[in-house]
């Protein structure tokens, strides 16, 4: 079996793609998505690991800005990654991981960022809990903007650096959303 991924801008994806997508993510993440390829808001890209025409798992990226404290730092925030449940312990997730890497050392990324509830794999992968992770972002249920939020997020906040550096001290302010 080879799987292939592929990465494939959000503005481009197909209509055969975005029904696949929705399955996927209705599958792995019930309750969550209800029909939609996104939560909060669409991921700037993604990337999708196929077996042939199925496609078995995904992973959404944001480029974007954060402060922390007084630093500014490129992120690329990971959305979503999720694999076919039948697919799973395979290595799928890991070679998304890999190329979510490889992405974002081919960008001005200083680090991938993610908000994970299993830490497992991401801890496997050199990602690190985030603690403390007194965290600024921009609330948004149900597809409307409701309020600033602040809160600790040394829970489910984990970082990898990729050019090198540590990650700095100071509360985080995403300038947006949370993915």
């Amino acid at each position: 079996m080879t799987i292939d991924i592929e990465v494939v801008h959000e503005h481009a994806l197909s209509e055969r793609d975005l029904a696949m997508l929705r399955q996927l993510l209705d599958d792995c993440l019930p309750d969550t998505f209800i029909g939609r390829t996104y939560v909060k808001q669409l991921p700037h890209f993604r990337l999708l690991a196929r077996d042939g025409d199925r496609l078995i798992g995904q992973l959404g990226l944001d480029f974007r800005v954060i402060r922390v404290g007084p630093e500014i730092l490129h992120i690329l925030g990971i959305i979503d990654l999720c694999v076919r449940t039948d697919m799973r312990h395979r290595g799928h997730g890991t070679r998304l991981l890999d190329e979510a890497e490889r992405t974002a050392a081919g960008s001005r990324a200083d680090f991938l960022v993610l908000m994970a509830d299993r830490y497992d794999i991401y801890l496997k992968n050199g990602y690190s809990n985030i603690r403390p992770a007194d965290t600024k972002w921009l609330g948004i249920e149900d597809r409307e903007t409701v309020m600033i939020i602040e809160r600790d997020l040394g829970d489910c906040f984990m970082a990898k650096p990729i050019a090198g550096n540590p990650w700095p001290n100071g509360q985080i302010d995403m300038l947006g959303y949370l993915f």
